[in-house]
């Protein structure tokens, strides 16, 4: 009896092992999810305070979700090119040399795109003023970057749970979480044209 439990205790503890998700899924979803909690608290600081200076704490918690995101993946390209198995390698996407997850490149990609808006939106309200509303050329960079960091970190946990073969797949609960998070991103944009006086519009 003591033979078949100990028999049976190992493969399940090696089960446990590989579904458990990554660090860097932890990180990037942590990292989606201070930037809906930013952008939110960014319109509600703007609607009670007004236009302040760029170092305020929701824009810090915007732009550190992009950071976070953006130096988690680096690693995991870097970890990948430099340190990966041949599994891991031949299952990787290859972008000027270096190779990472689809879903890690999605991620960069949309931290670059948060960090290039932020100098673009401080020089466009130098030059025209204060925004009348959510959606203007840096906001829209600023935009698409969330939405790239938000959509990677789906890639990388749907990715973990394509490698893992798993019954339930792990990180479920994580995937719905920043599902909610992109959700909360794009009706954040749109928001502005669903107010009841543009309900009977054509651009609603």
């Amino acid at each position: 009896m003591e033979t078949l439990t100990a028999a049976t205790a190992a493969p399940a503890a090696q089960r446990a092992k590989t579904a458990a998700l990554p660090w860097y899924c932890y990180a990037v979803v942590l990292g989606a999810t201070s930037i809906v909690v930013g952008i939110l608290w960014d319109i509600s600081w703007h609607q009670t305070i007004g236009r302040d200076t760029f170092w305020t704490p929701a824009h810090m918690a915007i732009y550190l979700g992009g950071v976070l995101g953006g130096l988690s993946c680096g690693w995991l390209v870097l970890r990948t090119t430099f340190f990966g198995s041949a599994e891991e390698r031949a299952g990787s996407v290859r972008c000027w040399g270096f190779r990472g997850p689809l879903g890690a490149w999605v991620v960069i990609w949309g931290s670059f795109a948060m960090l290039i808006s932020a100098p673009f939106d401080n020089w466009w309200h130098k030059a025209y003023g204060l925004d009348v509303q959510i959606i203007s050329p840096p906001h829209s960079v600023l935009a698409a970057g969330m939405y790239g960091v938000a959509l990677g970190a789906m890639l990388l946990v749907l990715r973990h749970q394509n490698i893992t073969h798993k019954e339930p797949p792990p990180g479920r609960g994580m995937l719905a979480c920043v599902a909610g998070v992109l959700i909360a991103l794009v009706a954040t944009m749109v928001i502005e044209y669903s107010f009841p006086n543009h309900q009977h519009t054509g651009r609603f």
